[in-house]
């Protein structure tokens, strides 16, 4: 009995023995998990922040296209801007050639009159003035302004305008033109 009693109190240190160390394995385990969890968390965190950075140098990237290209735009708005003013020039050149070579028909034609009429003095005179009178400034976009026809009313009391081609319009409340389709009047 007593070699049975000293067997089994073995079998139980053993075994107390087994798991005390299993036990220590298993803390040794947390302890890597632990640490390979704050090896993982550290690395997500360095992820994180090249990733910001990314997006910090895309969005710089973006704001210097933009600059380039509004850069670019106004290199493109000033060859246009001296394109208009070359054209705008070589308009009043052409301008002043069409009016020097009427002066000069008006000259030889104030010399044929002058022969053929004792009276040239007075005539060349009243040509100089409806000359100047006759010449015509070409109305732009911003100088016409519709006539307003003050007989008639919008539906909601706007005015109506006679358009280039005679119709009758009016300006709605969105600013665009809505044409009156039957007009009576």
């Amino acid at each position: 009995m007593k070699k049975t009693l000293s067997v089994l109190c073995l079998l139980l240190s053993l075994l107390v023995a087994f798991n005390g160390v299993a036990q220590d394995d298993k803390s040794a385990k947390n302890k890597a998990k632990k640490e390979m969890k704050e090896a993982d968390k550290s690395a997500k965190e360095a992820a994180k922040a090249e990733k910001k950075a990314a997006k910090e140098a895309v969005k710089e990237a973006k704001t210097d296209v933009k600059a380039t290209t509004e850069a670019a735009k106004q290199t493109v708005n000033d060859r246009m801007a001296n394109a208009r003013a070359a054209k705008a020039a070589k308009k009043a050149a052409k301008d002043e050639a069409t009016n020097g070579a009427t002066a000069a028909a008006t000259s030889t034609d104030k010399a044929s009159r002058k022969v053929a009429d004792n009276s040239g003095l007075k005539d060349d005179k009243m040509s100089k003035s409806s000359k100047s009178a006759v010449k015509e400034e070409k109305a732009t976009p911003e100088d016409y302004k519709a006539p307003v026809d003050r007989s008639m009313k919008g539906p909601n009391g706007e005015k109506v305008m006679t358009g280039p081609r005679g119709g009758k319009y009016y300006i709605n409340k969105n600013g665009n033109k809505t044409y009156l389709s039957s007009i009576k009047g």
